[in-house]
């Protein structure tokens, strides 16, 4: 071979090397690229479904989709009321609640819903305010709700004397944040109602609830949520009141999500929960209860 040849072939091995070299880089600059971007994603299903056991999750339905959710509490395993004669509690219903919830877009969801105690009549606005972040630029996720609701009960009945005393508003915080497979929720909460039948009870009620949940596969986790109510006085009239507590397992069977629980709590909607919770875990009241949850999609 040539002086002349074997120059060129060596500028030719060079300038392949060089570009391929170049390549590599290029390509390395855009895996990290990429991963910045993904570092830069928001946290993604920090709880399944838009509640935990009692309460709501800071989960928003995704935009055009429809929840459809049956909720089913039944009576007391133990205590007074429960036991073999009841199959405990089994036989009978303390509240039973059909809603559906759409998603409007993929962070405002309105819901509407109604429910055995009461005859109640509830409706919603979810709002997802902050997303965490995978790089913890946003460490908490945040969603605000505001709810109301009605109860229609005829007034030998209910005692109301106008409609305005037949409203209840509830508003919610709930900031969450997911540690791998544990996500724990915060809900600091006030609910109002208009009017209120005992001297020693309060139109207000300020709670602070806690939630949980905890994915043990990919289709199994552990639940739970508890409010602390903070009355001026527990008693409301012979009545005692105690602070709702729920515990239980979540199921996804891929179409369907499936709450099993048991809670201390009758009412399922948060203006009966919150402020009318009479049953005592200690004492076995204590009750099994489901919630079914089917997402279809309606948008084109």
């Amino acid at each position: 071979m040539s002086l002349r040849n074997k120059l060129w072939l060596a500028v030719l091995l060079n300038l392949f090397f060089c570009t391929g070299s170049f390549a590599q880089d290029q390509e390395l600059l855009a895996l990290l690229e990429d991963s910045v971007a993904d570092n830069g994603q928001d946290v993604f299903a920090t709880f399944k479904t838009t509640r935990i056991v009692n309460s709501h999750s800071i989960e928003t339905v995704k935009h055009r989709g429809l929840d459809f959710r049956v909720t089913h509490h039944f009576g007391d395993v133990a205590g007074g009321a429960g036991g073999i004669h009841s199959l405990y509690g089994l036989d009978q219903a303390s509240d039973i609640r059909i809603a559906f919830e759409y998603g409007i877009n993929d962070k405002l969801t309105a819901g509407f819903g109604r429910s055995k105690v009461n005859e109640l009549l509830d409706g919603y606005l979810k709002y997802r305010l902050l997303s965490q972040t995978l790089d913890n630029r946003l460490p908490v996720s945040a969603t605000v709700m505001l709810g109301g609701a009605l109860n229609p009960q005829k007034a030998s009945e209910g005692g109301y004397n106008s409609l305005e005393q037949r409203l209840s508003y509830t508003f919610q915080l709930l900031l969450a944040r997911k540690f791998e497979r544990i996500s724990v929720q915060l809900m600091p909460t006030l609910l109002h109602r208009n009017y209120v039948f005992g001297p020693d009870e309060k139109n207000d009620v300020f709670a602070l609830g806690v939630g949980g949940r905890w994915k043990m596969t990919k289709r199994f986790a552990l639940l739970a949520d508890y409010f602390y109510s903070f009355h001026d006085d527990r008693r409301t009239g012979t009545v005692e009141q105690y602070n709702p507590l729920g515990i239980g397992i979540e199921i996804e069977t891929g179409g369907h999500v499936f709450h099993m629980f048991f809670t201390n709590n009758a009412g399922i909607a948060e203006s009966n929960f919150l402020s009318n919770t009479n049953s005592s875990w200690r004492k076995g009241e204590f009750k099994f209860g489901f919630n079914i949850s089917r997402v279809f999609n309606i948008g084109s």
